[in-house]
Parts: C-alpha cells; structure tokens; sequence
C-alpha cells in the first residue's frame, strides 16, 4: 500500500495528535481528523504541503469538509500546537505534524511546548524544499545566543539559497 495514501490505516502520528488534542480538551472533528491524516500522509512522502493542497486533498478524502472550514482548522491545529506551519519563499506556508518536545529539549534552552524535527530550505531558482536536520543550525544558534542574546527559530521559515542542480558550476 502507497505510505502517501491518507485513506490508509490511522498512523501512530495521527493517533498521538489526536491523544494531544483531547489532552488539551479539544474536539476531533472529521475536519480535523482529515487534516491530520493528510498532513501525516504528506510528511512520510516528504511532501510540503500549502493549505491549499490540503485543503485539495481534505476534499479527496471528505468531500462534506468545505475548504474554509480547513483553513480555520488548520489555524486552530498550529495554536494547539499539534501542527507546525513553516514559511518558505515566496510567501506560502507549509505545514507539518509536530511531535512532543522531550525534557532534554526543555533542558537545552528549547521552551517551546512541541517541537519538529527538521529545518528546511529552498532553492530559490527551482523553489525546491530540502529537509536538514536541526542540528546544522546548532552553531549559529550557540552564536546567535552567545553574541546577540537572539534565540533562533530554523523550524519557522525555510532559509533560502541555491541548490547544487541550479548553482552555476
């Protein structure tokens, strides 16, 4: 079976989004639901979804959701705190599932109460997105901190750039 299919069997991800919202004494509508499959669906394909592909896909899989009601949905899962949306060049936003922070990362400095995994970046010629892991930004993070007493947030916009397939050689 295609992991990209949010028709699929309910994943562990979506059944822990789903636990954090009753948690918080949130409601798990079908939109919600819908969009926490497709949102969990576009993450394991490495996919970068902008509301309005969500809100395409949300359509695909519950036809009876009307696309406002997942833009608000969509709002209301990034304040909750189980989606986390990231800015990419250009304007769109992207979103993904977030995992609970562990107390090492309460620890560390990091006093944000969910937390993603990865930073991104973007070409800016082609507009393609790369996952890196956090952890490349640790240095300028520790310096930023150091120097300036900024503490960096790599999980909120994509730093832009050129990938290796457009950079002039």
């Amino acid at each position: 079976m295609d992991p990209s299919d949010p028709g699929r069997p309910e994943s562990a991800r979506v059944a822990g989004a789903v636990t954090r919202l009753r948690e918080a004494g949130e409601r798990v509508t079908t939109a919600r639901y819908a969009v926490l499959r497709v949102v969990d669906a576009a993450d394991r394909a490495d996919e970068h979804l902008s509301a309005e592909q969500i809100g395409a896909r949300v359509a695909d899989l519950e036809p009876a959701v009307h696309r406002a009601t997942v833009y608000r949905t969509l709002t209301s899962l990034v304040d909750t705190g189980v989606l986390s949306h990231v800015h990419l060049g250009g304007s769109a936003t992207v979103y993904h599932l977030t995992e609970p922070a562990t107390l090492e990362e309460y620890e560390g400095g990091y006093r944000r109460e969910h937390q993603h995994e990865h930073a991104h970046v973007q070409c800016h010629e082609c507009g393609r997105v790369f996952d890196v892991p956090a952890e490349v930004f640790d240095e300028a993070r520790a310096t930023l901190r150091e120097q300036l007493g900024f503490e960096l947030d790599t999980g909120h916009a994509a730093l832009l750039g050129t990938c290796r397939d457009c950079h002039p050689t």
